[in-house]
């Protein structure tokens, strides 16, 4: 398979919970000055990935680590469990 063919898939856990499409892959740099990229580290998925894709927004992206992909199944990149939830932003203490 194709790497560029992961791109946009589906993105769900194994018990079926959707988490939104890839995105994007990065890759893991590999040694020395003229190397070139030797394996995927994670995937990018979600609104924000978009938005960064597309170059709109820098943002915290969501990202699972590659070990996690399990396979593909009906048309959907299968990911062994769901990420832990994101720390809520800091408030800002502004006052008034």
């Amino acid at each position: 398979m194709k790497v560029s063919r992961l791109e946009l898939l589906e993105l769900r856990t194994q018990d079926g919970r959707r988490l939104g499409h890839v995105f994007d892959l990065r890759l893991h740099a590999g040694q020395g000055p003229d190397a070139w990229p030797d394996e995927v580290d994670s995937l990018v998925y979600g609104t924000l990935g978009l938005l960064e894709r597309l170059g709109l927004r820098s943002a915290r992206t969501k990202t699972l680590p590659w070990r996690e992909v399990v396979g593909v199944r009906d048309g959907a990149l299968i990911v062994r469990r769901a990420p832990p939830p994101a720390a809520p932003a800091p408030r800002s203490s502004r006052r008034s």
